[in-house]
């Protein structure tokens, strides 16, 4: 039977000699003495268990888990049961850090590298971000507005391509001039902004407002407090009546 010394074992399995003494130490390898110079020796089942033991800490159990299943008589069934509990355990960790870190990159996007606003503005930055729900809000009431709006937009040139007419494209132009004004009024009044530079909220004069640079979430702006021209993020604005974003 082949054995292994302390050091032998170890640079086999890729660990330090303090691991293999102290997994020795622990009872979860059986090791013995040499008659010639008493230096302790693995045989090949102790390799076996130690790279057994390697697998089952890269899952993360304990070295108490670990003894448990060694000393176990169906240890691959106690194993099972227990990697399935394991595996619960880090897809709730994994939902959680998921969480974490869509909150996380909601606060960066409201602090810019540079931002010079004191510490006491990341409670405001909390508030936006436990507000989102506005946002969202806002969002479906923009989707029904503008939905029927397309669906009536789409008939008229398809009635046109049919016909071979152009009246009713005519027809529905006047409506849909209406409905651009009323509906980017409607916009502008909801939605306010905040610099990511002094964490300052602002609604700018609609003229720059309509023609900023902008993504679905921000446009740059110039702030009005630390006149630093950005990319503000877009919130929205607080209403006392919450049916009041579904009125016309």
């Amino acid at each position: 039977m082949t054995q292994y010394q302390t050091g032998e074992l170890a640079k086999q399995c890729g660990v330090s000699i303090r691991t293999i003494q102290y997994y020795d130490k622990k009872g979860l390898l059986t090791s013995t003495k040499t008659e010639d110079n008493g230096r302790r020796v693995f045989d090949t089942q102790s390799k076996q268990d130690l790279e057994i033991i390697l697998i089952l800490k890269r899952f993360g159990f304990s070295l108490k888990d670990i003894k448990k299943i060694i000393v176990e008589e169906n240890k691959l069934k106690t194993i099972r049961s227990m990697i399935e509990q394991r595996v619960l355990n880090i897809e709730h960790e994994i939902e959680k850090n998921k969480m974490l870190l869509s909150e996380m990159k909601q606060f960066k996007s409201y602090i810019g590298k540079d931002s010079e606003a004191p510490l006491n503005k990341l409670l405001e930055t909390s508030q936006y971000v436990a507000n989102k729900g506005i946002m969202s809000t806002l969002t479906r009431s923009i989707i029904y507005r503008v939905l029927p709006v397309v669906i009536v937009q789409y008939t008229a040139l398809l009635t046109s391509i049919i016909t071979r007419k152009w009246w009713p494209n005519f027809v529905v132009l006047p409506f849909l001039i209406i409905f651009a004004v009323y509906f980017t009024n409607f916009i502008y009044k909801r939605l306010m902004y905040v610099c990511p530079n002094c964490q300052e909220v602002f609604r700018p004069n609609i003229k720059s407002w309509l023609f900023a640079s902008h993504t679905p979430k921000t446009r740059k702006l110039q702030c009005p407090n630390c006149h630093e021209t950005s990319h503000c993020m877009a919130i929205g604005q607080r209403i006392e009546d919450s049916n009041e974003l579904m009125k016309v």
